[in-house]
């Protein structure tokens, strides 16, 4: 836990205010150290400024944030329920960085018999941002342009920023009509960067395209793509190479008789998530 005492939001971050606590003084200094221009360069969570906009208007319906409105599985709730209470030890103590073995080798069954995702192995983060901010510091370096699809999910957008990539984001259109990624331009927009990126030589440096990042089904839009599209994503990247990020975690809000499809290929990342299908929004393992 980080603890800092901040006053009047950004002013805070140029100069103390003098403040009294008992009977001694804080000094006022000149300066104060500033935040670092990651943090500058990072977008505000459009969620705070939904729900401030929300405790305005009573009555209106947020569509911003994915909060389901059902409560946790009851076989979920009783066992976390009788965990607790067990008071076994291990409970508060450090666990496995990737995860506890039995919820690892569950995982592994769920993505190999639902998933198709034979032979693959599982990392257990505190939440889907928390891996995708994982996969970014892992598979990202200074400089290294990472590329969204508009529109976004604004986390993604802020977990390249935080990291030091802001000036180098990569925004590819979707279609006016249906709002699927547009493949054609990943393509075209690949096939030159490379072709730049050789004419440069690795003397000349320039930003290349590292990662690829797709949402399916989508967060904002809802779109799913088929089984084409994600093997004609996964085909265009590996020519690349560049890594495909696929986060499913809507993998469960597919309707209309339609099926979600990930890819095993060594080049792509699948991320998934307990948090809406489950209702487990604010859970963390």
């Amino acid at each position: 836990m980080l603890s800092t005492k901040l006053r009047n939001g950004p002013k805070a971050c140029k100069q103390f205010r003098s403040a009294s606590i008992g009977s001694r003084l804080q000094p006022v200094y000149a300066t104060q150290p500033g935040v670092s221009e990651r943090i500058l360069a990072t977008d505000a969570p459009c969620i705070v400024k939904t729900k401030q906009l929300m405790a305005g208007s009573p009555g209106a319906m947020s569509l911003a944030q994915g909060i389901v409105h059902w409560q946790p599985p009851a076989a979920a709730l009783q066992a976390a329920a009788q965990l607790l209470s067990s008071a076994d030890p291990s409970l508060s103590g450090y666990g496995p960085a990737e995860g506890l073995p039995a919820l690892r080798e569950a995982l592994r069954r769920k993505v190999a018999a639902r998933n198709g995702l034979k032979q693959h192995d599982v990392m257990v983060t505190a939440g889907a941002n928390q891996g995708f901010v994982n996969a970014v510091l892992a598979l990202v370096d200074e400089g290294d342009s990472v590329l969204l699809f508009k529109p976004y999910y604004f986390n993604h957008l802020m977990a390249v920023q935080m990291s030091g990539g802001s000036r180098s984001v990569v925004f590819g259109p979707c279609h006016p009509a249906t709002l699927h990624p547009d493949l054609d331009w990943l393509e075209q927009q690949l096939g030159a960067h490379q072709q730049q990126q050789g004419q440069q030589g690795q003397q000349q440096g320039g930003a290349r395209i590292r990662m690829v990042v797709i949402t399916n089904p989508c967060n904002p839009t809802g779109v799913l793509m088929s089984a084409e599209e994600v093997q004609r994503a996964v085909d265009i990247c590996g020519r690349a190479g560049v890594w495909l990020v696929l986060d499913n975690t809507y993998e469960d809000f597919v309707y209309g008789g339609r099926q979600h499809v990930c890819s095993g290929a060594p080049h792509v990342i699948n991320m998934f998530s307990m948090s809406k299908a489950y209702g487990m929004m604010g859970w963390r393992v």
